[in-house]
């Protein structure tokens, strides 16, 4: 998936898939007027897709569609905390059946084969375990929190700071961006691979300018509107 912000917001494509016994109606009763999406989620198993970039930007993800329906949404709020998903911005679609004998997708750079995955970026229990100055290339994330699945899912939202924080600056930052405040310090919202749930994966490909990032997740735990970043679930690293 190549996401092209050509808006004039930031946005996101996430995709999911309704668990077994679950319908429409169901989700959308959960889901109405819950911009955090807290009431929605544990209906659905989320399967990654790019997370929120910048107006300009663009970013490419591997996510491997199951058949049947699908939901693609955005969940980036606007100014005044309504996520884009209930202002219209979903969308339902059918996946075929693979056909028969067909292999599984390897990931590779479009136009440019050599590329290979780099490594792996672990969404954790505890938090991120992501590669010290990450190397361009495709990168396997994966989501092994999978101690209560219930609460085990998780995104990778990459921002590209405009200078150096320390620890209280970052969290403050943190903090600010988890209450949709403008921050004072400039950042670019990047990309980063768009919520899976736990025991899912997906791939990301990362090609970062060099300077220093913060990685957030935005997601909350079902029925709890309060972001897991808030809970400590975030990392600052720097490509040199």
């Amino acid at each position: 998936v190549r996401f092209d912000n050509m808006g004039s917001e930031a946005h996101q494509v996430m995709f999911a898939r309704l668990k077994d016994g679950v319908d429409l109606a169901e989700l959308a009763a959960a889901g109405a007027g819950d911009s955090s999406g807290a009431g929605a989620i544990e209906f659905v198993d989320m399967i990654g897709g790019v997370s929120y970039i910048d107006p300009g930007n663009e970013a490419t993800a591997l996510v491997d569609l199951p058949e049947g329906v699908v939901m693609a949404m955005c969940y980036v709020p606007t100014p005044t905390g309504e996520a884009h998903a209930l202002l219209g911005m979903q969308s339902l679609f059918t996946v075929g059946a693979e056909p028969a004998g067909s292999a599984a997708p390897t990931p590779e750079a479009p136009g440019d084969g050599d590329r290979e995955v780099r490594g792996t970026i672990e969404l954790a229990g505890d938090g991120y375990r992501i590669p010290d100055d990450p190397e361009p290339g495709w990168y396997h994330v994966v989501n092994t929190d999978t101690d209560d699945p219930a609460t085990g899912l998780h995104e990778l939202s990459l921002l590209r700071l405009d200078e150096s924080l320390d620890d209280d600056e970052l969290e403050a930052l943190v903090d600010d961006l988890a209450n949709n405040v403008v921050p004072s310090v400039g950042l670019d919202a990047v990309g980063g691979l768009g919520a899976i749930s736990a025991g899912f994966d997906g791939y990301l490909e990362l090609d970062l300018p060099p300077g220093d990032y913060l990685a957030v997740d935005f997601m909350p735990d079902p029925g709890e509107p309060r972001p897991h970043m808030l809970d400590g679930y975030w990392a600052a690293f720097t490509v040199g």
